[in-house]
């Protein structure tokens, strides 16, 4: 199915006037146009036998009822004509299409909705849709359906995909798919996968896949659980041609969406000083750094430092992560989310380490220093407040709280090498420990982070959702990135931030070796990891990992 979209009106005495100048008709097969295929289907609707196979067409096919994971009927051999589907793909085929991709899917689709199309057997397919068809719909489901239908072609090719969501918008209450493809196999990819549900009405596993079909309608029952998705294309060289679009009627009453509880948010610990210097490449320690890092930060509110961890440590952590010591689990719900996530309770010591680092007091401080952000009691009120003190030797304590800018596509790097030495462990690295050692349990602290490990590889995203906790406040995000080298942008895995409501991006952070990006996003900002494609399959990188943490002031 399409993308979720405001409704277009189209009444039928229209539709039925603006095709008088066309003479061409489309029949049903006429074995699911009788009155013992409507009879029988309606029954099974009804009653929601669990599975009812109608064998009406003999070797030409069957009509198919489901009733779970919810309603949904397959018909085969849909127009009686195989000329009538030749003449329709052809012209489908010459329609003007436009590329759709977000976070939620990227394929092509037409570029008006099919009722403007003055092409013959397009506008006959359109005009049996809006009367023969829909009679039979209404007759079959005893759903008041009115004149509003919508009708959109689309086109999937290699590692197009539309991922999990439930096709709700109020109207909407039958959904279909009119399958106009040749010699299509399961190898091929582009199943119509559909989902059963847990408690929260949330998606759990695919519990059926529908194989595209030439001159195959699928059709299903709109409701808060009819969750699906159309699998990412495999084939490198057929096309997945079809229509789609939802019959419309009185609109039904939706449950309160589920909200998953917030994630534990913890305060900072403290580590030795000594792990501290071990870890984290001297450069960023140095007085000069910090400056230039948080000057840049303050301007575009991002920021990525190349070579962050010391080489000898990553190339532990590297080999740690990647090894059979983790335990991976992958979590959803696939409306959400689709990744594996590392058991934080069976962490390796290397890898345990690294999380310890990223939650410790002196990182708090280091990030407060490098942001302006107030991460940490021992940071400065804020560049603004303090701006006479500017020229001052200890104006890296000087930091500021909310940030002006933001930039639009570009990510500032910090170049360095882990083999560059600092002397004397840098005075600003010192100066960190020596205040944190002194004034360590002076104040209290309020600022918290979440961690967590991460495994991204084939068939990986996360999506933006409407009830996502996290985008009510402001945060900084940080991700270390792990295991990857040379990725193809091509293949996905990049975050992307975009502004609430809109589909711009505004920031695309790619995955890097070593590399530490850190962006800090306000309340109408909203991120997502692209899903990772089967190009990832053809490369040397058949994925990475990160550690993902979220600091909060």
């Amino acid at each position: 199915m399409s993308e979720k979209r405001k409704h277009s009106l189209s009444l039928v005495d229209k539709e039925q006037r603006q095709n008088k100048i066309s003479c061409k008709s489309l029949e049903l097969q006429e074995k699911i146009a009788s009155d013992s295929c409507i009879c029988a289907l309606s029954n099974a609707w009804k009653n929601s036998f669990d599975e009812f196979v109608l064998e009406i067409l003999g070797e030409s096919g069957s009509v198919q009822f489901f009733s779970k994971p919810y309603k949904h009927c397959v018909l085969n051999n849909f127009l009686q004509n195989a000329d009538d589907v030749t003449a329709l793909r052809e012209e489908l085929n010459e329609l003007e299409f436009s590329e759709k991709n977000n976070d939620l899917y990227k394929f092509h689709q037409s570029t008006e909705d099919l009722k403007t199309s003055r092409s013959e057997s397009i506008r006959a397919f359109r005009l049996m849709l809006c009367t023969t068809f829909k009679e039979w719909l209404k007759q079959v489901t005893d759903i008041p359906l009115n004149e509003t239908i919508d009708a959109f072609c689309a086109q999937y090719i290699h590692t197009d995909t539309l991922l999990c969501h439930d096709d709700e918008l109020e109207g909407r209450r039958i959904a279909y798919i009119y399958y106009i493809v040749n010699d299509w196999i399961e190898q091929d990819g582009g199943s119509l996968d559909l989902f059963d549900v847990d408690d929260n009405i949330q998606p759990k596993d695919i519990v059926k896949s529908i194989i595209p079909k030439k001159n195959n309608f699928v059709f299903f029952e709109v409701t808060p659980g009819s969750y699906h998705q159309v699998a990412e294309i495999l084939s490198q060289d057929k096309t997945r041609l079809s229509i789609s679009g939802w019959f419309h009627g009185p609109p039904i009453h939706r449950p309160s969406p589920f909200v998953e509880p917030s994630r534990e948010l913890v305060p900072y610990g403290s580590i030795d000083d000594d792990l501290f210097f071990d870890w984290i490449n001297p450069v960023y320690m140095d007085i000069g750094a910090m400056g230039s890092i948080q000057e840049k930060f303050e301007q575009d509110s991002e920021i990525e430092l190349q070579d962050f961890l010391i080489k000898e440590k990553y190339d532990a952590l590297v080999e740690e992560i990647s090894s059979s010591k983790m335990c991976w689990k992958k979590i959803g719900p696939a409306n959400k989310r689709c990744y594996e996530v590392a058991d934080s309770t069976k962490l390796p010591p290397t890898v345990q380490t690294c999380i310890n680092l990223l939650k410790s007091d002196a990182l708090f401080l280091m990030l407060s220093n490098m942001t302006g952000l107030k991460l940490h009691e021992l940071a400065g009120e804020s560049s603004e407040s303090e701006s006479n003190d500017s020229n001052d030797d200890d104006n890296d304590d000087n930091n500021s709280g909310q940030l002006p800018g933001r930039s639009s596509d570009q990510t500032v790097q910090e170049e360095s090498s882990a083999g560059e030495s600092v002397s004397n462990k840098s005075s600003a690295g010192e100066k960190v420990c020596r205040e944190i050692s002194a004034e360590r349990e002076v104040k209290p602290c309020t600022s918290r982070c979440r961690t967590e490990v991460r495994h991204w590889t084939h068939k990986c995203y996360t999506l933006v959702h409407d009830t996502d906790t996290e985008k009510s406040e402001y945060a900084l995000d940080l991700v270390l990135y792990i295991g990857v080298e040379d990725w193809d942008m091509e293949s996905g895995g990049f975050t992307s931030y975009i502004a609430s409501g809109e589909d711009e991006e505004l920031l695309t952070v790619s995955p890097r070796q070593n590399s530490l990006a850190l962006v800090y996003r306000d309340k109408e900002t909203l991120k997502f990891v692209k899903y990772i494609n089967d190009n990832v399959n053809k490369s040397t990188n058949k994925g990475f990992y990160d550690i993902s943490a979220v600091y909060y002031e």
